[in-house]
């Protein structure tokens, strides 16, 4: 008994795969069309993760730097009055750390930046970095004072005098701010023209069999014997077009990261593989879903009981 029974589940499922193939095929361009509307969706969708997570680590990075300034060093600088320079801003109440960094030891933090060529330090011959003091404040709204104030300095290099940036991390925020809701628009845009597109596959294929259900309704078929390969098809639909845009994300990744790098050398980007992991895996199951979700308001809106 319970052998026959998984025999006719068997035989059910079997059925319901072959004809969603036969469906996808027999109705090629607007199931290919339907591909790759997904495809653009998840590859959309994927790549606004990716950027907005780039951007949360440098926020995050950032942050961590914002309580603390470099005052260039002239060169001409003894190290003496570097140090007394150091003490002199170590009596400030308003900071709580001071760091010397010589030139040999700026040349050393620069030739750590990612994709940086050492070369191009090799060809000049000479250390172009200047010597600098890293100050660290109690509370960064005295940076901006603390910077006005040691640019004063015959001591301190005037081109520049220091890295400060204000408002660094609320342009950043912004950033990621107005990328998250321009790629939320376009993302909610295209996911709305890919559940269409895939309920039109469905209508497509539904009409093109409509003689052959007219049977299989005749012969006493329930209803969810007849729609599941229609279903069935609008999965193979959001799988494919997620499997080509999980493979462009998950190998374009990485070489992107390093291509930016490369251009961007103080900008603090790096691969993150755990979380490329759960972008792909969000990618398949969006695509699973949009797949899904077009296919049952095609079978539902026109197979009705």
């Amino acid at each position: 008994m319970q052998e026959g029974t998984m025999h006719r589940l068997w035989n059910r499922i079997d059925f319901a795969f072959s004809s969603a193939w036969q469906n996808f095929w027999r109705n090629a361009a607007v199931s290919v069309a339907s591909v790759l509307i997904v495809w653009v969706v998840l590859l959309a969708l994927g790549s606004l993760l990716l950027v907005l997570h780039s951007l949360d680590q440098i926020v995050a990075i950032e942050k961590t730097k914002a309580s603390a300034i470099s005052v260039y060093l002239a060169d001409t600088t003894p190290l003496s009055s570097a140090m007394d320079f150091k003490l002199h801003l170590e009596q400030d109440p308003r900071v709580t750390n001071v760091a010397y960094v010589s030139k040999d030891q700026a040349l050393a933090r620069f030739r750590q930046l990612p994709a940086l060529d050492p070369s191009v330090i090799d060809t000049l011959g000479t250390n172009p970095l200047p010597a600098s003091l890293d100050v660290t404040v109690r509370d960064i709204r005295d940076l901006g004072a603390i910077d006005q104030e040691v640019r004063n300095s015959p001591l301190v290099d005037k081109s520049p005098a220091t890295n400060y940036e204000p408002n660094v991390i609320d342009k950043i925020i912004l950033l990621a701010r107005v990328a998250g809701i321009a790629g939320l628009v376009l993302i909610v845009g295209l996911t709305g023209l890919s559940v269409f597109i895939i309920m039109l596959t469905i209508r497509t294929a539904i009409y093109l069999r409509r003689k052959e259900i007219e049977v299989m309704k005749l012969v006493g078929a329930t209803d969810w014997f007849v729609r599941w390969p229609f279903i069935v098809e609008g999965l193979i639909v959001g799988v494919a077009g997620a499997a080509v845009a999980v493979l462009i994300v998950g190998f374009g990744y990485r070489p992107a990261v390093i291509n930016l790098q490369s251009v961007l050398i103080f900008v603090p980007l790096a691969f993150d593989p755990s979380y490329l992991r759960i972008v792909l895996a969000a990618m398949l199951g969006f695509g699973l879903l949009l797949g899904s979700v077009g296919s049952y308001l095609g079978v539902r809106r026109f197979l009705k009981q």
